[in-house]
């Protein structure tokens, strides 16, 4: 699936992680600790070769040699493709408790990414923090809402 996703498009770890969350619907999000050490032995293999850019960021890009890999793997895309629409598809029923468990997945999945979080400086972790603060008050608030109407 990596390959294939780098097939489409030159993309940053970070990048493919979104792309296998979105692609499974929320369903599955990989950590950095299964990317990265998959994009490294992908690039080893001569499959995949990557070139630092903007932050000191690798940019992973298919070879001719990953290229002709994924070509004779073609089978296996197909099933993890039909695999990601099936779980699509039992997605589409989903009831709003389903699109908070999506929501708190997709936030989890970016605190993860420790890189990301070390690149912020001192204004933008306050920031993250009070965006973080005022979304808890939200919640809460509707869930007072909630519970003072159920009460009654």
């Amino acid at each position: 699936m990596v390959l294939s996703l780098v097939a489409k498009k030159p993309s940053y770890g970070y990048e493919i992680i979104k792309d296998i969350q979105e692609a499974s619907n929320g369903l599955y999000v990989p950590s950095p600790g299964v990317i990265y050490p998959t994009l490294t032995l992908l690039e080893e293999q001569g499959f995949l070769e990557s070139q630092i850019v903007e932050r000191n960021r690798k940019s992973f890009s298919i070879t001719p040699e990953g290229a002709e890999h994924l070509a004779q793997n073609k089978e296996t895309e197909t099933v993890i493709a039909r695999k990601l629409a099936k779980a699509r598809e039992l997605q589409q029923g989903s009831n709003l408790s389903e699109d908070i468990e999506m929501a708190v997945s997709r936030f989890k999945a970016l605190l993860r990414h420790k890189m990301v979080l070390k690149q912020l400086n001192e204004e933008q972790t306050h920031q993250i923090a009070t965006i973080i603060n005022d979304a808890v008050k939200q919640i809460e608030e509707v869930n007072a809402i909630l519970t003072d109407s159920h009460d009654e």
